[in-house]
């Protein structure tokens, strides 16, 4: 397998200049992998460790492609400048602009997406405004991926409530950023429209602030792609994985694989929100498991033919969901 580093820019339809690093097999039949982080973090989260997920990927001879959406790592406008990054920034043109300059230059190639905390809702809202995009997605690998935030003891409620919520949004307002790094609660900070967007959306409906899309209702038209949900034991505030149960469920009925990695149980560790991609030991854990997840689904095409609207049955959430573990198919 030859394996190349390319570094590529990707001018969105409204100014933005998104950052693309490329790893991986130049053969054109190779699965082709977009990868992109959440709130409060960049591309470096799957640069981490040794070789992070994008090099173990590449490993396994995947084209991927890490990005950088707008005010996060390099790409432009940076975090700061006029005018200030809203979230409908990043899910009505950064995304979809990442998807078609892969589609471009892949065009016979499976394309697959990675996201990663808020990353993967953005995605989702993405898709269901652009469905056309979503006939041409093989699968998501959705990490620690969640929309509302329900789960949880009543510590943990209060935790998210002051720290995520009240302190992070005043210091926003003090320092006209939210100082993710300082705080402790992600590797950058973060745009204050972005972050308000968020805990909007966490706590109340899946509407556009501000045109008022209904994400919620634009889905039942539509059929997901199929899907591997993972979330850490020890990520209680963030993507605790009721919260990623229930996201998987928002998404209707779909091949949806959701999956605890939790120490004793197929994982030599415990994982929180962010290390389940940064920690040395994810290489071991479960990194084999995204990958034969990712080999299982090249085999299969996913059209919007795959589950035709109105012949889902009518039943209860939880059986929208195909599949439930407790721990990574891998030995422990």
């Amino acid at each position: 397998m030859s394996v190349v580093t390319e570094q590529i820019q990707v001018l969105s339809d409204n100014g933005g200049l998104l950052q693309l690093r490329c790893f991986g097999s130049e053969s054109t039949t190779a699965p082709v992998l977009l990868l992109l982080h959440g709130a409060m973090a960049d591309s470096r989260l799957y640069l981490a460790a040794q070789r992070g997920l994008a090099g173990f990927l590449a490993e396994q001879g995947c084209c991927v492609y890490v990005a950088d959406l707008r005010g996060h790592g390099d790409s432009l406008p940076a975090l700061g400048e006029q005018p200030p990054i809203e979230q409908s920034d990043l899910i009505r043109h950064d995304i979809p602009a990442l998807l078609n300059a892969l589609l471009e230059r892949h065009p016979a190639q499976h394309l697959f997406v990675l996201s990663h905390g808020w990353g993967g809702v953005w995605l989702a809202s993405a898709l269901i405004r652009e469905p056309q995009l979503l006939g041409r997605i093989s699968g998501l690998v959705q990490l620690a991926v969640r929309r509302r935030a329900k789960a949880g003891g009543r510590w943990v409620r209060f935790a998210r409530r002051t720290l995520w919520g009240t302190l992070a949004s005043l210091m926003g307002r003090f320092k006209g950023r939210i100082p993710a790094s300082a705080m402790g609660l992600g590797s950058q900070d973060e745009a204050c429209a972005i972050h308000a967007a968020n805990l909007a959306w966490e706590r109340g409906e899946w509407r556009d602030l501000d045109d008022g899309f209904d994400y919620a209702s634009a889905l039942k038209n539509l059929a997901w792609p199929p899907s591997l949900y993972l979330a850490g034991d020890r990520d209680r505030v963030l993507g605790h994985v009721e919260d990623v149960r229930l996201f998987a469920r928002e998404l209707g009925r779909h091949d949806a694989q959701v999956i605890l990695l939790e120490k004793g149980r197929g994982c030599s560790r415990h994982y929180g929100h962010t290390d389940l991609l940064t920690h040395p030991q994810a290489e071991q854990d479960h990194f084999p498991l995204i990958a034969d997840w990712l080999a299982q689904r090249r085999q299969d095409s996913h059209t919007q033919e795959l589950f035709p609207c109105g012949n889902a049955p009518d039943v209860k959430d939880a059986a929208y969901i195909t599949r439930e573990e407790d721990r990574p198919c891998t030995k422990s």
